[in-house]
């Protein structure tokens, strides 16, 4: 039967007659195709007229005449194989490990300061092109006539109304189905990307970019979702974050074991291959604002904390300790997953061109930056790439004693006094802090508050991290210490201290968790002296040294290292006269502990060292 274009259609244009009844696949295919693109234009067409009343039909059939439609719409039905099967692994397969995922991740390294355009980014997956940029994207540029002309819509809760861009709204409309005309910048069929978006609405931005008390709105809900409506690669981004958010919990068993799909998994991969290729496009941009743009910079940001990997090995593995507030800021979701360190320098290097994060003015992205550079540090025990972000204005720029709510006197009465076996101040700032952000989180779990401050709790925590992360190595403070032996006894603490943070106050899931790292370089560092010798004499450094060691065995489970560690604290243990895990208990609380995350590995740790008193 004829396609009707409308009342107001041109009347040169042919009549397209289809086949109800097609004999092929691909009869039947480019047919979809056809009529998708057919009701597309017709919406188009419509939209327009109803944006330019003023504009008469004459001037409307003056316009150049557009390329076929055909081409230039490419639907992708999700009930369809999105890859040919020779490419498209379920979502159980094991194929490739995360280390040669990120070798093969996109390079986004910039050559200079003055030359803003990238290279092009190569895919982490191999796949066959589904299309070519005419054919996948060339509907961008007419969904971009229609975003200026109308109000972008979706659907979300009355508390998240009111988006911060001009002309943009969000509400509930068309049977609950996000953006039921198809204008927004994607191909994507609208039950995907309103599955996707009501994703990230209902669960993932609320807890990545917590709201401060009184004020109701999600900053991401708020102002990415306007942003992202008007821009392709922000959009396919956004996409690609959410199904890869929601594979991670489901390998983490926080979600039923059908909840992602062989397809949903296909869907992933085809979200990340076209948010590569779209960056790709963007970045050849001569516009070097559009570059640098927050909607830009954003894009990598989902591209370096979210892969569309397969492999399911890291599935079922746990770490010795037993931390709480896993999933604040979704720090087992992120820190499950390898960061992309090709598309984190290329994140540096921009924000680098921005002139820091203090130019990104765009509501909760220099804060997931910030946070962002912490993870990807405690991963690597580096410092951190950026300065920190506070969630909360007012907040920015305060000392750990301003938000955490202690007193210089408090330091000097706890671990200041460590300062004679090798604390350098600094360092006893971060200890008297790490113990009061302890003492909060206690507080948090055993207080119920209806209203809890989370991005209090976010700052906090994320500050205590960043300084702990920037206390620099004993190697760089060697002229610094009065004694030789103090400089063994500043990096033991200082490793130490590190084991206790990933373990329990930034809690990394074992996927990405340095916490065997940390267990050899502790190792190394306390062989370099005795036990014996007259370092380890001082009541101070027996307490550090029995602390250290315990927590050093803790990381070692599982690991060649940890019968040195049960070794050397049975030794230590004997030489202070303890013989039992009470007894050594009250000696590790004198320094970092918290019972509720440690109790458990510390004890399992203990009965190796019986064995051996």
């Amino acid at each position: 039967m004829p396609l009707s274009k409308g009342a107001k259609a041109p009347a040169k244009e042919s009549i397209h007659f289809v086949n109800a009844r097609p004999t092929s696949e691909n009869e039947k295919l480019r047919i979809q195709r056809l009529v998708r693109a057919h009701v597309g234009k017709w919406i188009s067409d419509q939209t327009k007229d109803r944006s330019l009343p003023g504009e008469s039909s004459d001037s409307n059939s003056n316009r150049e005449e557009p390329r076929d439609p055909a081409l230039q719409i490419l639907e992708i039905d999700t009930e369809e194989t999105l890859f040919p099967s020779s490419s498209s692994p379920s979502a159980g397969s094991s194929r490739e490990s995360p280390e040669s995922t990120i070798s093969r991740s996109l390079s986004l390294s910039i050559r200079s300061a003055s030359y803003v355009p990238l290279p092009p980014i190569a895919s982490s997956h191999t796949h066959e092109s589904v299309e070519d940029d005419a054919e996948g994207h060339g509907e961008y540029n007419r969904c971009q006539l229609v975003a200026d002309s109308v109000t972008r819509e979706t659907t979300c809760s009355p508390s998240q109304e009111n988006g911060s861009l001009p002309g943009y709204t969000i509400k509930a409309m068309g049977s609950n189905v996000f953006d039921p005309f198809h204008t927004y910048p994607s191909h994507y069929s609208p039950e995907v990307v309103h599955a996707c978006e009501r994703y990230c609405i209902d669960v993932l931005w609320p807890n990545l970019t917590p709201p401060t008390p009184g004020d109701r709105d999600v900053s991401a809900t708020k102002n990415w979702l306007p942003l992202s409506l008007s821009d392709p690669v922000l959009f396919t981004a956004i996409l690609f974050g959410s199904l890869s958010h929601q594979r991670c919990r489901w390998i983490n068993r926080q979600t039923p074991d059908g909840a992602f799909s062989p397809r949903d998994q296909r869907l992933l991969q085809q979200c990340e291959y076209e948010t590569i290729k779209l960056a790709n496009k963007a970045f050849s941009d001569p516009d070097h604002n559009r570059i640098l743009s927050d909607s830009i910079i954003l894009s990598v940001v989902c591209l370096a904390h979210n892969i569309a990997d397969d492999n399911d090995s890291r599935r079922h593995r746990n770490v010795p300790f037993t931390p709480p507030l896993t999933q604040l800021q979704w720090l087992d979701v992120y820190a499950s997953l390898p960061p992309n360190l090709v598309h984190l320098r290329g994140l540096v290097e921009l924000i680098k061109l921005r002139g820091g994060l203090k130019n990104i003015k765009l509501p909760g992205l220099a804060t997931t930056v910030a946070f962002s550079a912490i993870l990807t540090a405690s991963y690597l025990l580096s410092q951190p790439a950026f300065e920190y972000i506070a969630f909360h204005e007012p907040r920015q720029g305060l000392t750990l004693q301003e938000l955490l709510g202690y007193t210089s006197l408090d330091v000097e009465l706890g671990f200041g006094r460590l300062r004679q076996i090798g604390f350098t101040l600094e360092m006893a700032d971060v200890f008297q802090a790490l113990r009061v952000y302890t003492n909060i989180v206690i507080e948090h779990i055993k207080v119920s508050h209806p209203n809890p401050d989370l991005s209090l709790l976010c700052d906090q925590r994320n500050l205590v991290q960043y300084q702990l992360l920037n206390l620099p190595s004993a190697r760089s403070l060697t002229s610094w210490f009065p004694h030789p032996h103090h400089q063994t006894i500043y990096e033991a603490c200082r490793l130490a201290a590190l084991i206790y943070a990933v373990g329990v106050t930034f809690p990394l899931p074992s996927q990405c968790s340095p916490l065997p790292r940390l267990a050899t370089l502790l190792q190394e560092t306390l062989q370099q002296t005795a036990a014996a010798t007259p370092l380890w004499t001082h009541p101070q450094a027996q307490v550090a040294l029995l602390w250290a060691l315990t927590l050093g065995g803790i990381a070692a489970e599982n690991r060649p290292e940890r019968a040195w560690f049960v070794q050397t604290l049975a030794q230590a243990a004997a030489n202070n006269r303890i013989y039992s895990w009470p007894e050594l208990k009250s000696v590790l609380e004198f320094m970092l502990w918290y019972d509720t995350a440690c109790d458990r590995a510390g004890y399992t740790l203990w009965l190796e060292v019986a064995g051996c008193l």
